[in-house]
């Protein structure tokens, strides 16, 4: 125990260690509720949107610059090779955090992941040379380089494989349920009074719905949504006939 605690305390292990404390404090605040989900998933977002727009803006500027070095003379062409050089290396920078894991699952996820590994493969390391008696500086910093490309890896392949459970999704726009069918849940829907149910994207949503009357619109009759009031919110609905009924005389 105690060259564990050796371990973990000394360099390189102990940058991995604050940082997982700070990691296991933030942590422990979202789940106490001192830092609301909502704060999360801002904060994530906005890392993984920067992350998505500098790879955006990047890829701008090598194209543009690729443009400007076809068309200058001779003369200025290893100039702009320099800085369209310079461009791409900030691009395989971006590629890199995307490769750790950084746009395949929240930014949040994605560092607590690699500052764990990180942690542990320096922890371990640490422990083992301690054994063989090895202490030179330049060995430590191999460790912490080590441990942070291999933790990196660990992370991008652990991000990858849960990809699909981070999937962000897009909010539904009211308008955007136009022609869809829904069912009535109301005893009646006229101008002025209505609603009805509908299944998207395995939410239940219910929705404020009107007809011009007369008409047969009672509970459980199915109808369509036909136009949006963005004003008023709400749907003008039209009864749904199927073939069958269609059919039927």
């Amino acid at each position: 125990m105690d060259e564990f605690i050796a371990a973990i305390v000394s360099f390189p292990t102990v940058v991995f260690t604050v940082a997982l404390l700070v990691v296991a404090g933030y942590w422990l605040l979202a789940l106490l509720g001192g830092v609301g989900s909502d704060m999360l998933d801002a904060a994530a977002g906005k890392i993984d949107g920067a992350v998505d727009a500098m790879a955006g803006k990047v890829d701008g500027a090598v194209d543009a610059m690729a443009g400007k070095v076809d068309g200058a003379v001779d003369g200025a062409t290893g100039k702009l090779e320099a800085v369209g050089g310079k461009v791409e290396g900030a691009a395989g920078g971006l590629s890199l955090l995307a490769a750790i894991g950084f746009g395949k699952a929240p930014a949040t996820v994605v560092i607590s992941m690699l500052v764990l590994f990180a942690w542990a493969l320096s922890t371990f390391a640490t422990l083992m040379l301690r054994d063989y008696g090895v202490a030179a500086m330049g060995v430590h910093v191999g460790i912490a380089f080590g441990a942070v490309v291999v933790a990196g890896m660990l992370t991008g392949l652990i991000a990858g494989a849960l990809g699909d459970a981070f999937k962000r999704h897009r909010p539904i726009g009211r308008g955007e349920l136009v022609g869809k069918l829904a069912t009535i849940t109301t005893g009646r829907v006229d101008e002025r009074f209505g609603q009805a149910n509908l299944h998207e994207d395995g939410a239940n949503l219910i929705v404020d719905v009107r007809c011009a009357t007369p008409n047969a619109l009672v509970r459980h009759t199915r109808v369509v949504l036909v136009s949006y009031d963005a004003a008023a919110h709400y749907y003008m609905v039209e009864p749904f006939e199927s073939k069958d009924s269609i059919a039927r005389p």
